[in-house]
C-alpha cells in the first residue's frame, strides 16, 4: 500500500467514527444487560420515548433489530450478542484513558471478577479467594470461567474475562499478555484403601505402568504432563476410564483396583471425602506450576491488580 492509500484509509476512518454517537454505545450496553426498554430507561434516567428514539437510532447504525421480541421477553439478535463484549470494553477504555484511575475501595466495590481457569484452580483456588475476600470485599462478585482449548486472548481483550490462573506447560500464553509465574504443586497417586499397594509408601515405575488409571480430564484430551513424561521413558499406560473431574474419578478409583494420578492440594481435599489412600509417584515423576496471565490493558486498572494482589497471597 502506497502512502496515498494510507491517507484515504485514515480519512474513510474518521468519517466512519463521525458517525458514531458514543452515547448510543453507552445505551446500547444498558439495553444487553436488562433486555428491557423500560427498565434500561430507568436505569440511566431517560424517558420511555426518549429510550425508544435511541434505539431506532441504534437500529438505524447498526443496521440490525438489536432487541427482538419473543416468547420470554425481548431476546438480542446475534449481531447484538457478538457486539455486547466489544462494546463494553470500548466504553471502559473511553473511561480508563479519560477518568484518572479511581483507588479501589474494597469494602464498599460491588465489582465482577471474571476469572478462566481450569478443573485444579477452580478446586484449589476458588475456595481460599471466595473466603478471603468474604472479609475484604464482601460485595464484589467472583464468576468462573473454564478454560477451554481455544485461545484465552481475545476473552481478555474484550473484557470477558478479568485474568487467567493457567497450567504454566499448557498455557499458550501470546507474546502480548502479561504472564507470572505463581505457585506450583507436584503429582501424587491415589488408590482405594483396599487396593493390595494401600499402605506402601511409594510406587516404582513397574508398578505405575502395569497398573489401570482413571484420568481426569476437563478438556477431554488424551495428553498431558504424565503421558509426555512416560512417552520419554518409552512407556505409556493404560487407561480405564477418562472423566471430566476429579471428584468422578475418585469415586471411580475408592471402590476399584485402578490409581488415579493428581495433584498433592487436590489429593489432600479427594482424602478428606473418599476412602483413599496416597502413594508418591514413581521417582522423576512431573509437577506443574500456576500462572496468572491479564491483559496488558489492566496493567494499571485498580480493581483487577487488587485482586491479583489478593490471589498472590493465597498460597
Amino acid at each position: 500500500m502506497n502512502n496515498n492509500d494510507s491517507g484515504i484509509h485514515e480519512i474513510n476512518n474518521d468519517s466512519a467514527l463521525r458517525q458514531i454517537d458514543l452515547n448510543l454505545l453507552l445505551i446500547f450496553d444498558v439495553l444487553m444487560q436488562e433486555k428491557n426498554v423500560s427498565r434500561a430507561a430507568e436505569r440511566i434516567f431517560l424517558s420511555q420515548s426518549a429510550m425508544s428514539n435511541a434505539l431506532k437510532r441504534l437500529r438505524e447504525m447498526l443496521d440490525d433489530p438489536i432487541l427482538v421480541r419473543g416468547a420470554k421477553g425481548m431476546q438480542p439478535t446475534p449481531r447484538a450478542l457478538a457486539l455486547e463484549a466489544p462494546v463494553r470494553s470500548i466504553l471502559k477504555q473511553v473511561v480508563r484513558t479519560i477518568q484518572p484511575a479511581q483507588p479501589f475501595e474494597p469494602d464498599t466495590s460491588r465489582a465482577r471478577f471474571l476469572i478462566g481457569m481450569n478443573d485444579y484452580s477452580e478446586n484449589v483456588v476458588i475456595p481460599a479467594l471466595a473466603a478471603c475476600l468474604r472479609q475484604s470485599a464482601p460485595n464484589v462478585e467472583l464468576v468462573v470461567h473454564m478454560l477451554t482449548a481455544e485461545d484465552p486472548e481475545p476473552l481478555l481483550e474484550t473484557g470477558q474475562l478479568s485474568f487467567i490462573i493457567g497450567v504454566e506447560t499448557y498455557s499458550k500464553v501470546s507474546k502480548r499478555l502479561r504472564s507470572e509465574n505463581w505457585i506450583s504443586d507436584r503429582l501424587v497417586c491415589l488408590v482405594s484403601q483396599n487396593h493390595p499397594l494401600a499402605g506402601r509408601q511409594h510406587l516404582n515405575l513397574k508398578q505405575f505402568e502395569e497398573l489401570r488409571h482413571v484420568y481426569p480430564s476437563p478438556l477431554g484430551l488424551r495428553t498431558n504432563i504424565v503421558e509426555t513424561w512416560l512417552a520419554e521413558q518409552g512407556l505409556q499406560r493404560s487407561i480405564a476410564v477418562t472423566t471430566r473431574n476429579y471428584w468422578v474419578a475418585a469415586q471411580i478409583v475408592s471402590g476399584s483396583d485402578y490409581l488415579l494420578s493428581v495433584p498433592f492440594r487436590i489429593a489432600t481435599k479427594l482424602m478428606n471425602h473418599f476412602p483413599l489412600c496416597l502413594l508418591e509417584p514413581p521417582k522423576g515423576f512431573p509437577g506443574f506450576r500456576l500462572n496468572l496471565i491479564w491483559h496488558p490493558l489492566y496493567e494499571s486498572d485498580p480493581e483487577t491488580q487488587w485482586v491479583l494482589n489478593q490471589v498472590r497471597k493465597l498460597f
